[in-house]
Protein backbone atom coordinates (compact mmCIF):
# COMPACT_ATOMS: atom_id res chain seq x y z
CA UNK A 1 0.00 0.00 0.00
CA UNK A 2 1.28 3.48 -0.87
CA UNK A 3 0.29 7.10 -0.22
CA UNK A 4 0.66 9.58 -3.09
CA UNK A 5 2.77 12.64 -2.32
CA UNK A 6 1.24 14.69 -5.14
CA UNK A 7 -1.67 14.51 -7.60
CA UNK A 8 -1.00 11.71 -10.06
CA UNK A 9 -2.63 10.04 -13.06
CA UNK A 10 -2.19 6.27 -13.04
CA UNK A 11 -3.72 4.12 -15.77
CA UNK A 12 -5.96 6.98 -17.00
CA UNK A 13 -7.34 7.58 -13.49
CA UNK A 14 -6.53 10.82 -11.62
CA UNK A 15 -5.72 10.46 -7.91
CA UNK A 16 -5.24 13.32 -5.47
CA UNK A 17 -2.31 13.96 -3.14
CA UNK A 18 -2.62 11.76 -0.02
CA UNK A 19 -4.60 9.01 -1.75
CA UNK A 20 -3.98 5.54 -0.33
CA UNK A 21 -3.59 2.97 -3.09
CA UNK A 22 -2.95 -0.73 -3.31
CA UNK A 23 -1.47 -1.23 -6.81
CA UNK A 24 0.62 -3.85 -8.56
CA UNK A 25 4.01 -4.12 -6.83
CA UNK A 26 6.01 -2.93 -9.87
CA UNK A 27 3.88 0.23 -10.17
CA UNK A 28 4.21 0.96 -6.44
CA UNK A 29 8.01 0.52 -6.58
CA UNK A 30 8.27 2.91 -9.54
CA UNK A 31 6.15 5.56 -7.80
CA UNK A 32 8.20 5.25 -4.59
CA UNK A 33 11.54 5.38 -6.48
CA UNK A 34 10.50 8.52 -8.40
CA UNK A 35 9.40 10.27 -5.19
CA UNK A 36 5.73 10.34 -6.16
CA UNK A 37 4.63 8.07 -3.29
CA UNK A 38 5.66 6.62 0.05
CA UNK A 39 5.28 3.08 1.28
CA UNK A 40 2.68 2.37 3.99
CA UNK A 41 2.60 -0.86 5.95
CA UNK A 42 -0.67 -2.74 5.84
CA UNK A 43 -2.27 -3.16 9.25
CA UNK A 44 -3.40 -6.74 9.24
CA UNK A 45 -4.35 -7.05 12.90
CA UNK A 46 -6.09 -3.91 14.10
CA UNK A 47 -6.40 -2.65 17.65
CA UNK A 48 -9.72 -1.31 18.88
CA UNK A 49 -10.68 0.56 22.02
CA UNK A 50 -13.53 -1.33 23.66
CA UNK A 51 -14.03 1.18 26.46
CA UNK A 52 -12.28 4.08 28.15
CA UNK A 53 -12.95 6.91 30.55
CA UNK A 54 -11.04 9.66 32.31
CA UNK A 55 -14.02 10.67 34.46
CA UNK A 56 -13.04 10.03 38.11
CA UNK A 57 -15.12 7.49 40.05
CA UNK A 58 -14.62 7.41 43.82
CA UNK A 59 -15.44 4.89 46.53
CA UNK A 60 -18.23 6.00 48.85
CA UNK A 61 -18.35 2.97 51.15
CA UNK A 62 -15.88 1.19 53.41
CA UNK A 63 -15.15 -2.54 53.67
CA UNK A 64 -16.99 -3.36 50.42
CA UNK A 65 -15.84 -3.88 46.84
CA UNK A 66 -17.39 -1.04 44.87
CA UNK A 67 -17.70 -1.21 41.09
CA UNK A 68 -16.08 1.99 39.85
CA UNK A 69 -16.37 1.09 36.15
CA UNK A 70 -17.85 -1.77 34.19
CA UNK A 71 -17.97 -2.74 30.55
CA UNK A 72 -19.66 -5.62 28.73
CA UNK A 73 -17.86 -7.60 26.05
CA UNK A 74 -20.50 -9.16 23.78
CA UNK A 75 -20.22 -12.89 23.06
CA UNK A 76 -17.81 -13.65 20.24
CA UNK A 77 -16.11 -10.22 20.21
CA UNK A 78 -12.75 -11.75 21.03
CA UNK A 79 -11.29 -14.25 18.61
CA UNK A 80 -9.33 -17.44 19.30
CA UNK A 81 -6.02 -15.57 19.47
CA UNK A 82 -7.26 -12.11 20.50
CA UNK A 83 -5.80 -10.18 23.38
CA UNK A 84 -7.16 -7.74 25.93
CA UNK A 85 -5.11 -4.96 27.44
CA UNK A 86 -6.64 -3.29 30.49
CA UNK A 87 -5.08 -0.09 31.81
CA UNK A 88 -6.68 1.17 35.05
CA UNK A 89 -5.24 4.01 37.15
CA UNK A 90 -6.39 4.37 40.75
CA UNK A 91 -5.30 7.09 43.20
CA UNK A 92 -5.71 6.87 46.96
CA UNK A 93 -4.65 8.29 50.30
CA UNK A 94 -1.23 7.25 51.49
CA UNK A 95 -1.96 5.86 54.95
CA UNK A 96 -1.52 2.70 57.02
CA UNK A 97 -5.05 1.60 56.04
CA UNK A 98 -5.69 -0.94 53.29
CA UNK A 99 -6.88 0.13 49.86
CA UNK A 100 -7.78 -2.84 47.66
CA UNK A 101 -8.10 -2.54 43.88
CA UNK A 102 -9.28 -5.29 41.52
CA UNK A 103 -10.15 -6.08 37.93
CA UNK A 104 -12.64 -8.88 37.31
CA UNK A 105 -13.92 -10.55 34.17
CA UNK A 106 -17.22 -12.16 35.07
CA UNK A 107 -16.58 -13.81 38.44
CA UNK A 108 -12.82 -14.26 37.83
CA UNK A 109 -10.43 -11.78 39.46
CA UNK A 110 -7.53 -11.22 37.05
CA UNK A 111 -5.84 -8.46 39.07
CA UNK A 112 -5.83 -7.61 42.77
CA UNK A 113 -3.53 -5.42 44.84
CA UNK A 114 -3.68 -4.19 48.43
CA UNK A 115 -1.86 -0.91 49.06
CA UNK A 116 -1.24 1.26 52.09
CA UNK A 117 1.46 3.95 51.98
CA UNK A 118 1.54 4.59 48.25
CA UNK A 119 -0.59 7.03 46.27
CA UNK A 120 -1.47 5.22 43.03
CA UNK A 121 -1.79 1.90 41.26
CA UNK A 122 -1.38 1.76 37.46
CA UNK A 123 -0.93 -1.81 36.22
CA UNK A 124 -0.76 -3.02 32.64
CA UNK A 125 -3.02 -6.07 32.50
CA UNK A 126 -2.75 -8.26 29.40
CA UNK A 127 -4.85 -11.37 28.81
CA UNK A 128 -4.49 -13.39 25.58
CA UNK A 129 -6.68 -16.18 24.23
CA UNK A 130 -4.66 -19.33 23.54
CA UNK A 131 -6.15 -20.53 20.23
CA UNK A 132 -9.47 -20.89 22.05
CA UNK A 133 -12.27 -18.67 23.34
CA UNK A 134 -12.01 -20.37 26.75
CA UNK A 135 -8.28 -20.56 27.49
CA UNK A 136 -6.09 -17.55 28.33
CA UNK A 137 -2.63 -16.68 29.56
CA UNK A 138 -1.68 -13.52 31.43
CA UNK A 139 1.92 -12.90 30.30
CA UNK A 140 2.70 -10.05 32.70
CA UNK A 141 2.35 -10.01 36.44
CA UNK A 142 2.61 -6.95 38.67
CA UNK A 143 6.43 -6.85 38.45
CA UNK A 144 6.92 -6.58 34.64
CA UNK A 145 10.20 -8.46 35.10
CA UNK A 146 12.25 -10.22 32.44
CA UNK A 147 12.83 -13.04 34.94
CA UNK A 148 10.51 -14.05 37.72
CA UNK A 149 9.92 -16.66 40.36
CA UNK A 150 6.34 -17.53 39.38
CA UNK A 151 4.63 -18.95 36.34
CA UNK A 152 2.22 -16.77 34.31
CA UNK A 153 -1.43 -16.91 35.37
CA UNK A 154 -3.75 -19.01 33.22
CA UNK A 155 -7.53 -18.75 33.01
CA UNK A 156 -10.53 -20.52 31.50
CA UNK A 157 -12.83 -17.55 30.89
CA UNK A 158 -15.37 -18.42 28.18
CA UNK A 159 -15.48 -15.47 25.76
CA UNK A 160 -18.00 -17.25 23.54
CA UNK A 161 -20.48 -15.91 26.14
CA UNK A 162 -21.02 -12.25 27.07
CA UNK A 163 -18.63 -11.12 29.83
CA UNK A 164 -18.57 -8.03 32.02
CA UNK A 165 -15.31 -6.41 33.09
CA UNK A 166 -15.50 -4.71 36.48
CA UNK A 167 -12.89 -2.36 37.91
CA UNK A 168 -13.38 -2.11 41.65
CA UNK A 169 -12.04 -0.41 44.73
CA UNK A 170 -12.33 -0.95 48.47
CA UNK A 171 -11.08 1.20 51.32
CA UNK A 172 -10.87 0.13 54.95
CA UNK A 173 -11.28 3.57 56.50
CA UNK A 174 -13.80 6.31 55.70
CA UNK A 175 -11.06 8.90 56.20
CA UNK A 176 -9.17 7.61 53.15
CA UNK A 177 -9.93 8.24 49.49
CA UNK A 178 -9.81 5.77 46.60
CA UNK A 179 -10.59 6.93 43.07
CA UNK A 180 -10.48 5.25 39.69
CA UNK A 181 -8.95 8.12 37.69
CA UNK A 182 -8.80 6.52 34.25
CA UNK A 183 -9.14 3.24 32.41
CA UNK A 184 -8.82 1.95 28.87
CA UNK A 185 -9.62 -1.50 27.51
CA UNK A 186 -8.01 -2.44 24.19
CA UNK A 187 -8.78 -5.42 21.97
CA UNK A 188 -5.93 -6.76 19.86
CA UNK A 189 -7.59 -8.72 17.07
CA UNK A 190 -6.02 -12.16 16.80
CA UNK A 191 -5.33 -14.25 13.75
Amino acid sequence: MIRLLSDKTIGAVRYGKGSLLNLAPDIEVTLIETGAAENLPVISRPIEILSSSAVPASCGLTDADEVLASFTIPAGTLGRNSGLQIEPVWSFSSSANNKIVKVKIGIVTIYSATRTTSAKEAPLIVLVNRNSLASQIQPYDSDYAAAGASMPNKYTIDFSATKTIEITGQRANAGDTLTLEYFRILHFVGS
